[in-house]
């Protein structure tokens, strides 16, 4: 069984938001909102998700930009924004979804995700991973 199918299969299995997947090994499982479960284990630098496989429940353009700056090589999203596709599909990262969408939306679904707007005019991964270290450091 390939890692995206794997992550795939034990994100809903296990009713997670985030499933992590390398060499057959699940190397992550979290129910954390947003990027926050790929981004902690960045920020935590105690294990590499070089060649990884990711499925999550909700990809945008943060999360495609910090798939790439982690060297994850497969995603896997339930709903998935068009310009994530892009930068993904650009940056040779297989990548597999449910539903695209214009843009990811709040939570509360009265504007665009903050992470979306945050990362509106970066392109690269270590800016964007720079401009999100700097977001949570700023409010807690």
């Amino acid at each position: 069984m390939s890692d995206q199918i794997l992550a795939r299969n034990k994100l809903f299995e296990g009713k997670y938001s985030c499933v992590l997947v390398r060499n057959g090994d699940i190397i992550m499982v979290s129910h954390d909102k947003g990027i926050v479960p790929l981004f902690s284990k960045l920020i935590e630098g105690e294990m590499s998700f070089k060649n990884a496989a990711i499925a999550d429940r909700i990809i945008g353009k943060a999360l495609a930009l910090l798939c790439l700056f982690a060297e994850v090589t497969s995603v896997y999203g339930c709903i998935i924004s068009n310009c994530a596709k892009i930068i993904l599909e650009d940056s040779g990262v297989h990548i597999e979804y449910d539903k695209i969408v214009p843009y990811i939306m709040n939570r509360d679904r009265t504007d665009r995700c903050l992470m979306e707007k945050l990362v509106d005019n970066i392109e690269d991964p270590q800016k964007a991973f720079d401009a999100i270290s700097i977001f949570f450091k700023k409010i807690n």
